[in-house]
């Protein structure tokens, strides 16, 4: 069934929901080549529904080039590298505190870096390409406060294997939004009725935009502020509580917004978790590809 589909950002405020079961959706995957420069002439929206300013653009031949807040740009690959200098490395990069990025460049790679799945964290702002994690990798904030996270590895989706883990999934970020290059990363597979993250906080999320319903998941931080219980508004995937799902609002009752969450069930198990939350709702197959998620449903109106 047609339906909004879900939007992963960075910082990982998921945008968005998923329709359910019934059919795949149209695929919607960015234009632009994985881990490549991606900035296009214009401006991007933020978060906030302001421009953010034209980056400039690295020079044709690839030379860096010096910047006022210090970062170096030049073309590189986040999944390869390719920055000239051995103190560098390859990051997205936004201008703004928008936590989306405008490009890809080189920046300063940190004395003694963190190691990929070890705490770090991010100087200024989120988005800003300073961390302290090593090359090849960057660090996913989960805390804006105080700007830490944890060191998580790029991959190119492209290719089989994409150097993950056999444990994770190289998952695309903001390939749906346009004029922002992709950010693929490593991130944990896990288990929606179990919430089995390792990081303290982290949600099992569905890990496909590009498909309704259908999809594995992955840990993923939590969304900013108090968390939404079932039934209620969730205008990002990660605003709902654990072990719930963001969906549509036509799939669930008495939900006033486009998007409401709503929990992950176990088909084996029956009703009964949904019809806790109301009693006309059932344990619908999510249809997940993968074979470890066979028993995975959602709590939803059967059509």
């Amino acid at each position: 069934m047609p339906g909004l589909k879900p939007t992963f950002r960075l910082g990982f405020w998921i945008a968005a929901s998923v329709a359910l079961a019934a059919c795949a959706g149209d695929d919607n995957g960015s234009s632009t080549p994985v881990g490549t420069t991606g900035s296009q002439p214009g401006t991007t929206t933020t978060l906030t529904g302001e421009p953010s300013a034209e980056s400039e653009s690295g020079a044709d031949d690839g030379v860096d080039e010096s910047t006022d807040d210090g970062t170096v740009m030049g073309e590189c690959l986040l999944a390869s590298g390719g920055c000239e200098s051995e103190n560098q490395k390859c990051m997205p990069w936004s201008l703004l505190p928008d936590r989306i990025p405008d490009e890809i460049r080189c920046c300063a790679l940190a004395d003694n870096p963190k190691q990929e799945n070890e705490a770090c964290t991010v100087e200024e702002y989120d988005g800003s390409c300073r961390d302290d994690c090593e090359e090849g990798t960057m660090c996913v904030v989960d805390d804006l406060d105080t700007l830490s996270g944890v060191c998580r590895g790029f991959c190119d989706p492209s290719l089989a294997g994409s150097a993950c883990d056999e444990d994770d999934t190289c998952k695309p970020f903001f390939e749906a939004i346009e004029n922002a290059p992709e950010v693929p990363l490593c991130m944990d597979k896990c288990d929606p009725l179990v919430q089995d993250c390792i990081q303290p906080g982290w949600l099992c999320l569905p890990d496909s935009p590009t498909v309704a319903g259908q999809s594995g998941f992955i840990c993923t931080p939590p969304g900013p502020g108090t968390l939404n219980g079932p039934l209620t508004a969730c205008g990002l995937a990660n605003d709902c509580q654990p072990g719930l799902g963001c969906i549509v609002a036509d799939r669930l009752p008495n939900c006033d917004f486009t998007t409401c969450c709503t929990a992950f069930c176990s088909l084996s198990e029956g009703d009964a978790t949904c019809e806790a939350i109301d009693p006309t709702l059932r344990c619908v197959d999510w249809m997940s590809p993968d074979p470890d998620w066979v028993d995975v449903g959602v709590c939803a109106l059967p059509k």
